[in-house]
């Protein structure tokens, strides 16, 4: 099976780290990186299972959790996702945990449509979007992720067709809209709802400051949606 291609450096920090080859994860040796200063992201747009058009003024108020999959993917992305999950029911336990959400985008545009995407996020919760764009769109809005991905040349499944070598991690974006952390996979559950707690302290007066000043307090309040 050919390999996936490696993760480069989100921002200046990371250094290269094996990705998924479809069906076979790499190991990780720690949680993830912390960017040492957030990164911004450009303007984009989506659109959800919905039929709405989601972008970067959507992610406002919350931590994000963003991960980049297919929703005809046998075992990397739904295990993931559980995983993402699991880190926000932590989250949700701890009474000084920041509010969360999940934004699935698929690179699979050609078949995950409207009703596949509101299917699939409804599978892992509450705050939960899935969403996709063209193909231009989706490859501008992975690129400062670091994410490529690819048609498998090798794995072919009964059931879909054709599936996907790509870059998994998973990314957390603050309530300010920036890149904060990449986790790398599989995610170790516990540590990492340690670590978006310890940034979200860390970040948390300088975020509130800015969001506030703008008339929005979301990003202020405790608990986990």
């Amino acid at each position: 099976m050919r390999r996936a291609m490696l993760l480069a450096a989100a921002g200046a920090f990371l250094t290269p780290r094996a990705t998924i080859a479809h069906g076979v994860p790499a190991p990780s040796t720690i949680s993830g990186f912390e960017l040492p200063r957030p990164k911004a992201l450009q303007p984009f747009a989506l659109r959800t299972g919905e039929g709405a058009t989601f972008t970067e003024r959507d992610l406002r108020g919350r931590w994000s959790f963003l991960f980049f999959g297919f929703t005809s993917c046998p075992d990397v992305c739904p295990t993931t996702m559980l995983e993402v999950r699991d880190v926000r029911e932590r989250l949700a336990s701890s009474n000084d945990a920041p509010p969360t959400r999940v934004l699935f985008v698929s690179i699979d545009p050609a078949r995950d449509n409207a009703s596949r995407l509101a299917d699939y996020a409804s599978r892992f919760g509450p705050g939960v979007t899935a969403a996709t764009a063209s193909e231009a769109a989706l490859r501008a809005f992975a690129d400062p992720f670091r994410v490529k991905y690819e048609v498998s040349k090798a794995a072919r499944s009964a059931a879909s067709g054709y599936l996907f070598d790509h870059t998994a991690t998973v990314s957390l974006l603050g309530p300010d809209t920036r890149l904060y952390a990449v986790f790398t996979l599989p995610l170790r559950t516990r540590e990492v709802a340690v670590d978006v707690q310890r940034i979200h302290a860390r970040h948390q007066s300088s975020i509130c400051a800015r969001v506030l000043g703008n008339g929005d307090s979301r990003s202020c309040s405790m608990g986990s949606a």
